[in-house]
């Protein structure tokens, strides 16, 4: 394979992963909106720091994605913060989005501020460094293309064709957003494209839009990876160099290229920050979830095993009595990709000890859900697999803390 070929196929794949940064995180921060409660300034400097990651596996790389709006008001605005963690070898990949608003400390400054000021400051070194003491983790690179970017992808692409499931109606004159998408199949190209992802205001909110990305990126990857499309590839060359910014110098985007034969949709996992929107000195946050975030940092940067929580199905029963409790851990293990079949009361609630209920086969794979839960771990004659929440549970309700 020529060297031109390999990078061509590198830019086929950067070009997926400029789709995931403006479809997966845009406009994130307007999630908090109508949502958020006023609360005092809270005392967060007991929060347990992550363990921060030193060093990564040559085929492992964590890249941080921005999306930005070059011509809004005359400057650049960076309305889209992700992770991608890609994992060579396992091929898969772990998405991360930041909102925004994300509340933190940025480095070397004795100040906490939202993330996109580390941007407004001091552009992607200082967001960069900030979001690498927020998660602990390293950062490899970074990637950065704007609205238009994305606007001339698509339509470079000849459109991207998606079955619209109702209307998408949306004006928000202040932010210069015009959304009206009829139901139906058709095919979307820039502008519309770029109001399909965007849009997240209907009953499902978040959720809603979230599920609208990955239909979007999965018919995007299809068009991509298509034979035909290769004919496009100068053109698309062209847009990627055009729009697109990074530091990945040529070894890393030929390593790049070498994933684009099993790249899947089905091994890949877009999830937000967990947090939740609080006012702070009259501003409006994202306040991360420090426990929440860890494991979730250690499960879809680190070792991508958040993909493989997905294949579990658990019954969360109420052994301890404690009004909740259930719902409480059911919570906390669906943000880390566990699949809740349902949640309920427990034969009896006088259990001391929580405990996981499972089938021999599925031992070896509940051992760390085991370790978290602090539980034992024994054979049930059903095939589901069952958690009894014992009265030694209380250590989940320190899970829920916010991070400083």
């Amino acid at each position: 394979m020529s060297l031109k070929t390999k990078v061509t196929k590198f830019v086929l794949l950067a070009l997926v992963i400029c789709l995931v940064v403006v479809g997966a995180g845009l406009l994130t921060f307007s999630f908090m909106l109508n949502r958020t409660t006023k609360v005092e300034e809270s005392n967060e400097s007991n929060s347990t720091p992550i363990v921060k990651e030193n060093d990564l596996d040559d085929n492992k790389l964590n890249i941080l994605l921005l999306g930005s709006d070059s011509k809004y008001k005359g400057h650049t605005r960076a309305d889209t913060i992700i992770i991608a963690s890609i994992d060579l070898s396992e091929q898969k990949v772990g998405i991360i989005s930041i909102p925004r608003d994300t509340r933190v400390k940025l480095a070397d400054r004795n100040s906490y501020n939202k993330i996109n000021a580390a941007y407004s400051y001091d552009g992607v070194e200082l967001t960069q460094r900030s979001i690498e003491d927020l998660l602990q983790i390293k950062i490899d690179h970074y990637l950065q293309v704007d609205y238009q970017g994305f606007i001339d992808m698509v339509n470079t692409l000849d459109g991207i064709e998606i079955e619209i499931e109702k209307d998408l109606y949306y004006v928000d004159q202040a932010d210069n957003l015009y959304i009206d998408l009829k139901a139906g199949r058709r095919k979307l190209y820039g502008e519309d494209a770029l109001s399909y992802v965007r849009f997240r205001h209907d009953a499902l909110g978040d959720l809603g839009r979230i599920e609208r990305q990955q239909k979007f990126l999965k018919a995007a990857l299809d068009k991509i990876l298509d034979v035909k499309t290769l004919l496009k590839a100068p053109e698309l060359v062209k847009d990627f160099s055009q729009n697109v910014k990074t530091d990945l110098g040529l070894s890393k985007m030929l390593k790049l290229a070498s994933f684009i034969p099993n790249f899947s949709l089905e091994e890949i996992e877009m999830v937000m920050l967990p947090g939740e929107p609080k006012y702070i000195g009259g501003v409006s946050y994202w306040l991360p979830h420090k426990e929440e975030t860890r494991v979730l940092v250690n499960t879809l940067i680190r070792d991508k095993s958040y993909l493989n929580h997905k294949e579990l199905q658990l019954v969360i029963l109420n052994g301890s009595g404690q009004q909740g409790i259930a719902n409480n851990v059911a919570g906390l293990l669906e943000k880390q990709g566990y699949f809740i079949k349902r949640v309920g009361n427990a034969d009896r609630f006088n259990y001391s000890k929580t405990t996981i209920v499972a089938p021999q086969e599925q031992l070896a794979n509940l051992e760390d859900l085991s370790n978290y839960l602090k539980s034992e771990l024994i054979v049930g004659e059903e095939p589901e697999i069952k958690i009894i929440i014992g009265q030694d549970i209380d250590h989940i309700r320190a899970k829920q803390g916010i991070m400083s």
